[in-house]
């Protein structure tokens, strides 16, 4: 008899239906739980605000969330009714995330440069 076989015998069909319900719990739960990217940040004025303002918005990116989180090399510029992200991959990849998931991402077009 092998290790897995002594252990779902010692589990029994109980033991068993458990781990399962256990394991649906963990995968649901990982898939639902989203954490925030930037810690202790909420944006002070809504979306609807920002999507009027943008030029507002760009100010409050600068000044406050971009500082918070670690990406070198990224630069904003209001052009066109949005807001040009533009950076390297890694500082993009990262700016981009914490953007998106505080303001609507129809509001920016993101742009990968050369280090």
């Amino acid at each position: 008899m092998g290790t897995g076989q002594e252990f779902a015998k010692k589990l029994g069909t109980g033991g068993a239906i458990l781990v399962l319900i256990l394991g649906i719990i963990a995968t649901i739960t990982m898939f639902m739980v989203r954490g925030t990217p930037v810690k202790d940040y909420s944006p002070p004025e809504s979306g609807e605000y920002y999507s009027a303002h943008l030029p507002e918005l760009l100010e409050e990116i600068e000044t406050d969330l971009l500082p918070r989180i670690d990406a070198p090399g990224v630069e904003l510029e209001l052009s066109d009714g949005h807001i040009a992200v533009t950076g390297p991959a890694q500082a993009l990849q990262t700016a981009r995330l914490a953007i998106i998931h505080y303001f609507d991402s129809d509001l920016f077009e993101f742009t990968e440069v050369p280090e």
